[in-house]
């Protein structure tokens, strides 16, 4: 069994299965949880997902290209960075028992910590820029890492998006199964109040 798997493993045996107890042993092993298991296919995806945003927000703007092409690349190597820690902190609470305590709680986290540092990533640059472009693109983005950090959670309790786990999926292969995911994300409240439908009794 290696490292990822015996982290799991003691989380499960030692009882750490609810979020404060997770969020308890990321603070006291942060190098170990966020460094060492950074998720890279958290950060490539994250750093695909945003560099669009930003480069469509400037674009058509005064020497908009230039602006656009910077603005793309400041939050690709931002998100790349912070996706990464992102993904990894994902990755710890993927094991929380019941799953929604961590989907009602950890996506609003990282989403206020990362798009902090993202307005003021964007901040700095706008003002080296002269130019005003980060409003609608951060408005756009906050949208999307709502959704991103709960098909994280959603993915990694399927196996997918997983770094140093037992299978050691590859990417390509997570992304063969982005569709057959992302239909089971959007289907899922339905199934699932079709489920608790089910168990109702009838009278």
């Amino acid at each position: 069994m290696i490292e990822s798997e015996q982290f799991y493993a003691e989380q499960i045996a030692e009882g750490r299965t609810s979020v404060f107890e997770v969020l308890v042993y990321l603070l006291h092993h942060p190098i170990e949880t966020l460094v060492l298991r950074w998720n890279w296919k958290a950060a490539v995806l994250s750093s695909l997902l945003r560099a669009p945003i930003f480069f469509f927000s400037y674009v058509f703007k005064k020497d908009g290209l230039k602006l656009a092409v910077g603005a793309a690349i400041a939050q690709s190597i931002f998100r790349f960075v912070f996706g990464g820690v992102n993904g990894a902190i994902i990755q710890s609470f993927s094991k929380v028992e019941p799953p929604w305590h961590a989907v009602l709680t950890v996506p609003l986290v990282l989403a206020t910590v990362s798009h902090l540092m993202e307005f003021g990533v964007q901040t700095v640059y706008d003002n080296q820029t002269g130019v005003s472009g980060k409003g609608k693109a951060i408005a756009i983005s906050v949208f999307v890492s709502a959704i991103s950090a709960v098909f994280n959670l959603f993915a990694m309790r399927r196996g997918a998006l997983l770094v140093k786990d037992e299978s050691q999926q590859s990417i390509w292969r997570d992304l063969s199964r982005m569709p057959w995911l992302a239909f089971e994300f959007i289907s899922f409240p339905l199934i699932w109040t079709w489920r608790k439908s089910k168990k109702r009794p009838s009278h």
